[in-house]
């Protein structure tokens, strides 16, 4: 069984996308217990939090359930966009939304996600049940190059709506693609997850 510890419909649309059976159990991770100052830091440990947390839930039988007997696989993710040094997540208003994409503009910024993926085994009529088998971890970051934006451009995006749900105010498969001119790294990377770093990873 393959667990989406992630409550975001894009993650579990990527991953169906790829023919990726999953299952999504919402973490309720609390993030404001991180402490990090460095994005990639920083995205690398909300990914592990959201991961081990989901898997602690498994001691309880109610959701023990949707485990498979043998091998499972969990997999933790969040996303954050430095720019200028700074860790951009989802805008508080539109003043915000607003002054950001004023910067990004005609700029570049880096989209970090962070994976923490985790094997465990389970065995129903064991006395000690789950066991870890082993982790993998790896922040895959994307640089997004902005067109140049007018005032109008920005409000009109900004009325969608979109910029709120997203880390940095974008959304590239959304109507922020038609402002973004390019990327430089992994594309899925930029909407939720590394799809290549997966595929790979659960080969190994």
């Amino acid at each position: 069984m393959f667990i989406l510890a992630s409550a975001s419909l894009v993650r579990s649309q990527l991953l169906l996308k790829a023919s990726i059976p999953h299952r999504v159990i919402i973490s309720g991770f609390d993030e404001n217990t991180i402490e990090a100052f460095e994005p990639v830091e920083l995205v690398a440990l909300l990914a592990k939090g959201k991961a081990m947390k989901v898997t602690n839930k498994f001691t309880d039988k109610n959701y023990a359930k949707f485990l498979e007997t043998g091998e499972n696989v969990v997999l933790g993710c969040d996303s954050v966009f430095e720019f200028e040094g700074e860790v951009f997540g989802k805008p508080r208003d539109e003043k915000e939304a607003f002054d950001r994409w004023k910067r990004m503009s005609s700029n570049n910024g880096i989209l970090h996600t962070g994976h923490f993926l985790l094997r465990l085994n389970y065995e129903t009529k064991a006395a000690n049940s789950i066991k870890i088998i082993n982790t993998i971890e790896k922040v895959v970051s994307t640089r997004v190059y902005f067109s140049d934006l007018s005032d109008s451009d920005i409000k009109s995006y900004i009325s969608t709506g979109e910029p709120f749900n997203c880390a940095g105010g974008f959304a590239l498969e959304g109507y922020g693609g038609k402002f973004i001119s390019r990327i430089d790294g992994c594309y899925s990377n930029v909407i939720g997850l590394s799809l290549p770093w997966i595929s790979k990873s659960l080969a190994i």
